[in-house]
């Protein structure tokens, strides 16, 4: 299995679970820098992790780092014999637009629109040639509960403190969709169809919203874990989220 992660926080505990779950198997992490890329690689060896990790330098918002990015680990893997999977980044920004001047509102949302959509598009079709060499390629894309109509709609939500992150992730949502409706056309069992499965991780303590989350990060990992490691055709496309706790705990559906 090859995985390509991208992300601190959530991404760098997706790591730590798969990491530790599947040793055997190498898992590319994507960071701003080749230093912060180490840096994350030291702390994973210090967690106990031994499987094979490599350093990517890719800002998610430069298109030529991305792409050099994955002619680098195509150049670098040129044949995956097992499953391999791409995570790719998220962003929040905590500002409120109605406290925000017009040309702030429009930085807010240009900015997390650009990192949570345009940037997970354009980091999946540029490892797309590398994930359709595997014979089980995998894209899960980390959404949020915010992102589904269900729930909005139904009035169980509260108010959010970031509407361009709550519209980011809605739009995560349909992306996935989308780019799931464009492997109809690859048949099953090819070695090249993509399926495409997004998640809810919770709300999780990280830096991206201040450490404000209830739930520990390694836990809203969970999911990703699940999907990635199980068998293919045991979890079908869709929104996924682990409910419950570590040991108790179940994949649940989410409703779109």
């Amino acid at each position: 299995m090859l995985g390509m992660l991208t992300g601190k926080g959530i991404g760098f505990c997706i790591v730590h679970r798969l990491a530790k779950r599947a040793p055997e198997n190498t898992y590319l992490l994507a960071a701003r820098s080749g230093k912060a890329g180490e840096e994350a690689i030291q702390q994973l060896r210090d967690l106990g992790v031994t499987a094979d990790l490599e350093a990517l330098e890719m800002d998610v918002t430069r298109d030529d780092q991305i792409q050099s990015a994955a002619e680098a680990a195509r150049a670098q893997f040129g044949k995956i014999d097992g499953p391999s999977f791409s995570v790719p980044p998220s962003y929040f920004h905590t500002k409120s637009p109605p406290d925000a001047s017009l040309s702030d509102l429009r930085a807010a949302y240009s900015g997390v629109l650009d990192t949570n959509v345009t940037s997970v598009a354009a980091v999946t079709t540029a490892f797309l040639p590398l994930l359709r060499r595997s014979p089980d390629p995998r894209v899960v894309n980390v959404s949020s509960g915010r992102a589904s109509m269900h729930a909005l709609t139904a009035g169980t939500m509260p108010a959010t403190v970031s509407v361009p992150y709550s519209v980011s992730k809605l739009a995560v949502n349909v992306l996935t969709l989308e780019m799931s409706k464009q492997e109809e056309g690859v048949k099953e069992g090819d070695g090249g169809r993509i399926l495409y499965q997004a998640v809810n991780p919770g709300h999780c303590r990280t830096a991206l919203n201040g450490f404000s989350g209830k739930r520990d990060p390694l836990e809203g990992a969970k999911v990703v874990e699940e999907l990635v490691c199980a068998e293919r055709g045991r979890w079908e496309g869709g929104f996924w989220a682990w409910e419950g706790d570590e040991e108790n705990g179940e994949m649940k559906k989410v409703r779109w």
